[in-house]
């Protein structure tokens, strides 16, 4: 539960360390922790399971608030207001969770790929509370 909060928090899965971006809001997360030196793309395509965490979450909000609005608004909603409630969320939203769909990908697969000794920073010693 440790490794999934740390990347549900920006944070690296290892060791806890944060500034795992250059900026805020943008799509460039640093090759390897700042602190334990972790190299966040272990393998080849290893970034399309962060893609895959934001289409999934990201359709399933937008499903939720289609939903919602047709629960609320009735069945007999135009399809114009659907698409005016819709969009701004479909279009935002994956955006804006892109960093956290990285780091939380990153979690995931450190606990289906527990990480090596030989992958960190030789400097970085490894505490019991991993």
């Amino acid at each position: 539960m440790k490794i999934l909060w740390r990347g549900m928090t920006l944070a690296c899965g290892v060791c806890g360390s944060r500034g795992l971006f250059k900026k805020w809001g943008m799509f460039s997360m640093r090759q390897n922790c700042p602190r334990c030196g972790l190299r966040f793309e272990r393998m080849e395509g290893h970034s399309l399971g962060a893609v895959a965490v934001n289409t999934v979450v990201s359709s399933a909000l937008i499903l939720t608030l289609v939903s919602l609005s047709l629960v609320v608004f009735g069945t007999n909603i135009p399809t114009s207001r659907l698409l005016l409630i819709a969009t701004p969320v479909g279009v935002l939203f994956p955006i804006l969770f892109d960093p956290l769909s990285r780091t939380l990908w990153n979690a995931v697969e450190l606990l289906m790929r527990p990480v090596s000794d030989s992958e960190l920073d030789p400097r970085f010693q490894i505490d019991s509370e991993r």
